[in-house]
């Protein structure tokens, strides 16, 4: 029974998949929203830089405020929050209140979100982590998977807005899985200062940092994933077909992620999948003139650039029980400043100089983030029953590998 995986991290993972879809599916319907609200493509995908910076400003915040409250009380109330904000987009007629709506979205998925990752972190025993954290980010994955190709779809057949309402009846469906989860404990009475001890930690920011590279280096691409493939799809449909075999390696490489950082260690994996996401994002423009190679570095591209996140989370929920929380919102917040970043780059990129201009720019902030893990994270220790565990994340030295 020790080993058994708590039915409740499916519930989790419910919806984890409807903030995904939520988070990524404006990438795909881009096009129809600078249409349906006379801007351009960059201003369009400024929307999803509001999100994600509304997101990476308000975890951490969101961690502390609520850290004496029942966890599934800050999940439900952040997974309603997420809907009211879905449905303001939807009905928002305006550039300003789309973006308002995606505010009132993020600070939603900020609360649920990171509550989610540590919950399913506590209720296993800690040689099995990696499997319960990859269940949750399961969520996210299949998101990319099914969320994000099925919300494009729908954008294409009714209309953008329809994709919006689609997902708040998303979080509507998942909202009822999450009230009826065990009252789990709260992360605990910890101080700010306590919770704050991390930042002291250099390991915990040289983590964070890779986290952010990685990701920018993604979403200077993703976020105009549609311009970038029009040669390949045309638009509409094709493209669709193309985010769901993004999402299908999304899938394989998050189930191979959590076994794998469990028996080797975060930092081959990381290794690994940045590395290779890397060298794949270089040879995208190559790849990008027919639905076949499209197909192919996609695939590619959504296996290794969802491999990395759970040996990160992994990595800094080892550093110390008292901030594990409040740490992986940090990472959070990483991972959709990093989305906001790439965004606003990626913008000023195919603005000036078209869609092929994001590779490269792409490739560089990938391999810098391979440089400064392999330089700063150590040699893989097997986690077990018998690993120490590290109370004090200011004593804990850029060395230590989760």
């Amino acid at each position: 029974m020790k080993n058994a995986t708590p039915p409740v991290l499916w519930l989790l993972a419910v919806g984890a998949f409807a903030i995904g879809t939520d988070a990524f599916v404006i990438a795909g319907v881009l096009p129809e929203i600078a249409d349906g609200l006379h801007v351009s493509p960059g201003a369009a995908g400024q929307l999803i830089t509001v999100f994600s910076l509304t997101y990476a400003l308000s975890a951490p915040v969101s961690a502390t405020i609520t850290g004496r409250l029942s966890r599934r009380t800050v999940l439900a109330c952040g997974l309603g929050v997420f809907i009211v904000g879905n449905v303001i987009s939807a009905l928002g007629h305006s550039y300003g209140w789309v973006a308002a709506g995606r505010f009132v979205a993020a600070l939603g998925a900020a609360s649920y979100t990171p509550q989610a990752s540590a919950a399913a972190a506590s209720l296993v025993p800690e040689e099995r982590r990696g499997r319960a954290l990859g269940i949750v980010i399961g969520g996210l994955t299949m998101a990319t998977a099914l969320g994000v190709p099925i919300g494009t779809w729908i954008g294409g057949l009714a209309g953008w807005r329809a994709t919006l309402w689609a997902v708040a009846a998303l979080g509507a469906v998942a909202l009822p899985g999450v009230l009826m989860l065990p009252r789990l404990e709260p992360a605990g009475r910890h101080p700010l200062a306590e919770r704050l001890a991390g930042l002291r930690n250099p390991a915990v920011l040289i983590t964070l940092s890779v986290t952010l590279l990685a990701v920018t280096s993604e979403h200077v691409v993703y976020t105009y994933i549609g311009p970038v493939l029009q040669d390949a799809t045309h638009g509409g449909r094709a493209l669709s077909v193309l985010l769901f075999v993004f999402g299908v390696g999304a899938v394989a490489g998050n189930a191979i992620a959590g076994i794998a950082t469990d028996r080797l260690g975060n930092r081959a994996v990381l290794l690994l999948a940045v590395g290779g996401m890397a060298v794949d994002l270089a040879l995208l423009p190559l790849w990008s003139g027919s639905l076949i190679g499209a197909g192919v570095a996609l695939f590619v591209w959504g296996a290794t650039g969802w491999m990395y996140l759970v040996p990160q989370q992994h990595r800094l929920l080892s550093f110390s029980e008292a901030s594990g929380p409040f740490t992986v919102a940090l990472n959070s917040s990483a991972l959709y400043l990093g989305i906001a970043i790439g965004g606003a780059v990626g913008g000023l990129l195919v603005n000036t100089w078209g869609p092929g201009s994001t590779a490269v720019p792409a490739f560089v902030l990938a391999a810098v983030a391979v440089a400064v893990a392999a330089l700063t994270y150590g040699r893989p220790t097997p986690t077990g029953p018998a690993r120490e565990t590290h109370s004090d994340p200011a004593r804990q030295g850029v060395s230590d590998d989760a």
